[in-house]
């Protein structure tokens, strides 16, 4: 039976084991950036327009995902919730290895992207349920520091393989391994966390009653300051990566690169906002909140005009990837603070749902980018509204 008490310290056999499982969760999606060209090459419409629907079609499916986990949590629990999306995520890898018909491609792609919402968010707030509040940056940057590097790796891993023996098989089997894993560890080792969130409840004031009766999806995207201001800065945030997916590899694919440099340059980006986050959570435990949020959005908003100009320099993705690594963990960390543990799990899932449809707006983007004829005027428009959330954070009252 394990000892309740909140801490990092306190806590770090537990918080290790649910660590790997952010990277294991970061690893299945990062198989997918680097292999979506290979496995849409065939298909009747143009490699741009194919990735769109792709990249649209994870992020829909994940933000919806990213809704129901409070909900679900609230009914069966967070391990069980975990042992679902594990479930969900074993069928993208089955589904494209019995074939490459488009319409189980898109089946593959949803799975994928519903699994990465139960999986992920679950993880999320498990960390954030077992380290209390004194070390919650620290916990979000070491959660968003795993996936991201498995995202990098695993995108450089699977770019490179594929190209050099014109094989996926091997890479999904690879996917399939981890969730086997992942899994056996959710099944065996990872307990059922609502006694820690439960610990701190009591440490806190009781949450009124309106609170209660009040829609958590209403306070988190409307009527409560902090949490609105947060969450529709996640909804820019990933738009943006939506964009740099779904745009960038197939720009630079047409004008005869190779697989191979596609996975470099995005393992390159998802590896320094994986790393950079190693430095970034902590930051946000000793009320820098504000000024994170603040730079980072304005860092990526000018590596994103340095990508339309240089699409080839390594500095534009690694000055995107810490401006990325300022926030990520940063609004994790906001929406905590702002929220009471008895019902944070609502709160951090609606900001999840928004985030995540940030793809689907990126996607949205790039398509009417497309239509124009004129790719690089989604690099500018999102660099503009990424500037401008930067400057409306340096106006707002967070702390």
């Amino acid at each position: 039976m394990r000892k309740v008490q909140l801490g990092l310290r306190e806590n770090a056999g537990l918080f290790s084991i649910l660590v790997l499982m952010s990277a294991f969760v970061g690893a299945m999606v990062g198989f997918e950036r680097s292999l979506l060209p290979e496995l849409t090459k065939n298909w009747s419409v143009s490699e741009l327009e194919a990735t769109l629907i792709m990249v649209a079609v994870f992020g829909l499916s994940k933000a919806i995902a990213n809704l129901f986990t409070g909900k679900l949590i609230a009914e069966i629990g967070r391990k069980r919730t975990l042992l679902l999306g594990w479930a969900i995520a074993l069928q993208a890898p089955m589904l494209l290895l019995n074939s490459g018909e488009s319409a189980l491609i898109i089946l593959a792609n949803i799975a994928l992207g519903l699994s990465q919402g139960f999986t992920w968010s679950t993880t999320v707030i498990m960390k954030i349920d077992i380290v209390g509040f004194k070390h919650r940056g620290t916990a979000m940057g070491l959660n968003e520091s795993a996936g991201y590097v498995a995202v990098g790796i695993s995108a450089a891993f699977a770019a490179y393989y594929a190209e050099s023996t014109g094989l996926i098989t091997p890479v999904l089997y690879t996917a399939m391994g981890i969730v086997f894993i992942a899994s056996l560890l959710a099944i065996f080792v990872i307990p059922e966390t609502l006694p820690w969130a439960e610990l701190e409840a009591k440490q806190h004031v009781e949450s009124s009653l309106s609170e209660k009766d009040k829609s958590i999806f209403y306070k988190t995207t409307f009527s409560d300051p902090a949490l609105r201001t947060i969450t529709w800065a996640g909804v820019v945030n990933n738009a943006n990566d939506g964009i740099l997916w779904a745009v960038l590899p197939s720009l630079l694919l047409a004008s005869g690169e190779s697989l191979t440099t596609v996975g470099i340059l995005t393992g390159i980006h998802a590896s320094t906002w994986g790393l950079g986050q190693l430095f970034t959570g902590p930051l946000s435990n000793k009320g820098n909140i504000r000024r994170l949020l603040m730079w980072g959005m304005i860092m990526q908003g000018l590596a994103l005009l340095g990508l339309r100009n240089f699409p080839l320099l390594w500095l534009p993705y690694i000055l995107l990837g810490f401006g990325t690594a300022m926030v990520y963990p940063t609004f994790l960390v906001g929406i905590s603070n702002h929220s009471h543990p008895t019902w944070r799990p609502q709160a951090l899932s609606t900001y999840r749902f928004w985030r995540d449809m940030g793809y689907v707006f990126g996607a949205l983007i790039g398509y009417i980018a497309l239509q124009m004829r004129a790719p690089e005027v989604a690099f500018i428009g999102i660099a503009a509204l990424t500037l401008l959330v930067g400057v409306v954070f340096r106006y707002s009252s967070l702390k």
